[in-house]
């Protein structure tokens, strides 16, 4: 059991899931309202005996797309990268945490936790073992066990990579604001990996990316359902993450968005579409 999952009540919700071109902007727009309204669903000092409010956001992105990372920015020739990936059929949007470009796709699920770090403080390494260990638990009930460690060649590399059998299928970034915390993770539940894999070796390819950047090799990573004799669907993993709360804790729905909580996703999503205006993405 996972102390700190178990210390929090949590709120979980799939809003910015959909099948538009512009619903990446959306979920990550959510996420960064989500960081900062953890303290405000916290701000309980009348009553210390109150559980610690947490928040699990689950999205599907169902029209393909690429999340570009803040490096890529750096790259010599990304207007002719971004070209590329968007004459594959990728829609292509910039996210303010993580290094480095990662797909989403309908056989993708992105999961994070956001926490209040007064009510349970956690380093930035603990921020990543905790979403490895609810992995972990998750996942062991498939019999697979959960590994983590940089995959170099892989695509968005990282110390923290979730690793079944030698191969990746997923990673994590983290976003931190005051005493919010976001740590997020895509993971690969069922479709073409190699083809992924491919898109974004060519997308460096294409945009001239020098050593610093990561020469992807499809053989290193991998879907969930590669190790499965019976496959499970994107919806059936997304509840086995829920059931693995719900044997620890209390789980709910995330309420409508109330005026406050509206208009902080409004602030949020005109930072994302400014931090995307002056790419030539989608254009």
């Amino acid at each position: 059991m996972s102390e700190f999952l178990s210390h929090h009540r949590w709120l979980y919700t799939e809003v910015g899931s959909g099948s538009n071109v512009e619903d990446g902007l959306v979920a990550l727009s959510w996420q960064d309202a989500f960081i900062r309204h953890i303290m405000t669903i916290n701000d309980h000092p009348s009553d210390k005996s109150s559980q610690a409010k947490g928040i699990i956001h689950f999205y599907r992105l169902n029209y393909p797309t690429i999340l570009l990372g803040p490096k890529d920015t750096r790259l010599k020739a990304l207007p002719e990268g971004i070209a590329y990936l968007n004459k594959q059929g990728y829609a292509t949007h910039l996210r303010a945490h993580g290094g480095l470009a990662v797909v989403s796709d309908p056989g993708i699920i992105n999961v994070s936790f956001i926490s209040n770090l007064k009510e349970f403080p956690l380093s930035i390494d603990e921020g990543y073992e905790q979403m490895i260990q609810w992995l972990k638990e998750a996942l062991s009930t498939l019999g697979l066990n959960v590994e983590s460690y940089e995959v170099p060649d892989s695509y968005c590399p990282g110390t923290y990579d979730i690793v079944i059998q030698q191969q990746k299928i997923g990673g994590i970034a983290q976003r931190r604001f005051k005493d919010g915390v976001a740590v997020a993770a895509y993971i690969s539940v069922i479709g073409n990996q190699k083809e992924r894999s491919e898109i974004i070796r060519q997308f460096y390819q294409t945009s001239e990316a020098d050593s610093q950047y990561p020469n992807v090799n499809p053989d290193v990573m991998a879907n969930i359902n590669d190790f499965l004799a019976q496959s499970i669907s994107v919806e059936k993993f997304k509840q086995l993450l829920l059931n693995t709360v719900q044997q620890q804790t209390k789980l709910t729905h995330l309420p409508n968005p109330d005026q406050g909580l509206e208009a902080l996703y409004q602030k949020m999503y005109q930072k994302t579409l400014d931090r995307n205006y002056h790419l030539p993405i989608n254009k």
